[in-house]
């Protein structure tokens, strides 16, 4: 049996397309929490501190939703002929093997994103294509036959 260290782990193909939504809610999330505090801060604003003010916190709610958003959502997805890496965020790397699976499908995620779902025995791990914004369709038939060429090594 194969180890992760075993495969070729320099030839992978690498997605990772910002996804604005989440980067957008990330920004969104600062901005709101600055705005609170700028509004719960009791010193007077004047017309002129209020643009100043609100230029900062727009500029801080980029930086800082940028970090946020790579820090919790940025999506990397590496992959080859014998195996596929996922890691969310700052979060751990799941690693598996093709041949790990014995089915594939096409799952209709949360908010009508649509995920390849990985079947083991019971158990299945859904690889989200809309975020990585690969053609589900396309990348579903890729997977089927990388699932059954890592069967027929066995």
């Amino acid at each position: 049996m194969l180890s992760y260290e075993d495969c070729n782990l320099n030839q992978l193909h690498t997605r990772s397309p910002i996804q604005l939504n989440n980067l957008f809610k990330s920004c969104v999330i600062v901005f709101v929490i600055q705005a609170a505090v700028v509004l719960l801060t009791p010193i007077p604003i004047t017309d002129i501190s209020r643009f100043v003010v609100l230029t900062f916190n727009l500029i801080v709610a980029i930086v800082l939703g940028w970090r946020l958003y790579k820090y919790r959502y940025h999506i990397i997805f590496s992959y080859n002929d014998e195996v596929f890496i996922l890691k969310k965020g700052e979060g751990e790397e799941v690693k598996h093997k093709w041949n790990d699976f014995s089915r594939v499908s096409l799952f209709r995620a949360e908010y009508g994103e649509l995920a390849v779902r990985l079947y083991l025995n019971e158990e299945f791990f859904d690889l989200p294509v809309s975020k990585l914004r690969l053609n589900p369709f396309d990348f579903r038939g890729e997977v089927m036959k990388l699932v059954s060429a890592s069967k027929n090594k066995q």
